[in-house]
């Protein structure tokens, strides 16, 4: 696209303080793409974090399936609409990766190097889904509710490693 291009090398150099995206909207759709496209450029070139990024394969001949389309969807959009509500009151760094997700060649890889990430069937593979968190491999999700149970440990990870410690009791 060329709004990035042109973008990262100004933003690289330090010129300018504030960038727009100009985006045509889908039919009835609104001007909020703009807007996260935007903070992805600045998050992809390290000057600004927003939420965790979250890495999903591109698809190719084993990710052609509605159901990978699908699964991968529901996920990025849980990332997006939900992390900012789970984590108010938690302290996080900048640059976590919240997710990977892509077939069984790319998405272990992927995922290993995210803090948690997911790797998700492709067409005609079973529904399996192995997890990892900080590079390990955890468990494997299987069947009808990979999503769910994967927005669950997402949710419990985000709970338990970004939670705020308990401040100090003023005396």
């Amino acid at each position: 696209m060329g709004s990035t291009a042109g973008l990262a090398i100004l933003l690289q150099e330090g010129i300018g303080d504030t960038i727009r995206v100009s985006l045509t909207p889908a039919p009835g759709g609104d001007r909020t793409e703009e807007v996260q496209v935007a903070q992805q450029v600045l998050q992809s070139l390290g000057i600004r974090s927003f939420l965790p990024q979250v890495t999903a394969c591109p698809g190719c001949g084993r990710t052609t399936s509605t159901y990978f389309q699908e699964l991968a969807q529901q996920i990025q959009f849980y990332v997006r609409e939900k992390m900012p509500a789970m984590a108010q009151g938690v302290r996080r760094r900048g640059g976590d990766e919240a997710g990977g997700d892509g077939c069984i060649v790319n998405g272990p890889g992927e995922s290993k190097h995210a803090n948690i990430g997911i790797s998700l069937p492709g067409t005609f593979e079973d529904p399996k889904a192995p997890v990892f968190i900080d590079g390990r491999l955890v468990t494997t999700l299987k069947g009808d509710h990979i999503v769910e149970e994967f927005k669950q440990i997402l949710s419990n990870y985000v709970e338990t490693k970004y939670a705020k410690k308990a401040e100090p009791a003023k005396v």
